[in-house]
């Protein structure tokens, strides 16, 4: 879809920040230093198939990953810290087998490490959703 594809980028582009908006805004200040309104609208605006093709190389932790996971609450919850979770999860059930064991009492299994709710059935990436909003595929060219 690089070459300007049946949705171009522009329609595109507006879908993803009506709905993410401010979490765009965030990303790329944080991750590109650039001003998004200005990259859009300003002197020099920058292709929109440009922009998408930047949405889908943000990363895991981005404020754009943690809105499309559910809110805020997701932020650094990245494919990472959910492996961590669970190996700390793995720890905790051994200690609490190797004690249940070797104990004539019952213990009381040890509670999951927290993690936020999950909204989807899967999580979603960022790669995902710029798919979705008709971002080029990785290795098109993109013209303006």
């Amino acid at each position: 879809m690089g070459d300007g594809g049946e949705r171009g980028g522009t329609l595109a582009l507006c879908e993803l920040t009506d709905e993410y908006g401010t979490a765009l805004l965030a990303d790329f200040r944080r991750f590109y230093g650039l001003d998004l309104v200005e990259a859009l609208f300003g002197s020099r605006p920058v292709a929109p198939s440009l922009l998408l093709g930047l949405v889908e190389e943000l990363p895991d932790d981005s404020a754009l990953a943690a809105a499309i996971r559910g809110g805020p609450h997701h932020r650094g919850w990245t494919v990472s810290a959910h492996l961590l979770a669970s190996v700390i999860d793995a720890v905790n059930d051994a200690a609490w087998i190797t004690a249940q064991a070797n104990s004539r009492k019952r213990i009381r299994r040890p509670r999951r490490f927290p993690r936020p709710a999950a909204d989807q059935r899967r999580p979603a990436t960022v790669a995902d959703l710029a798919r979705r909003f008709g971002a080029p595929e990785q290795g098109a060219v993109i013209r303006r």
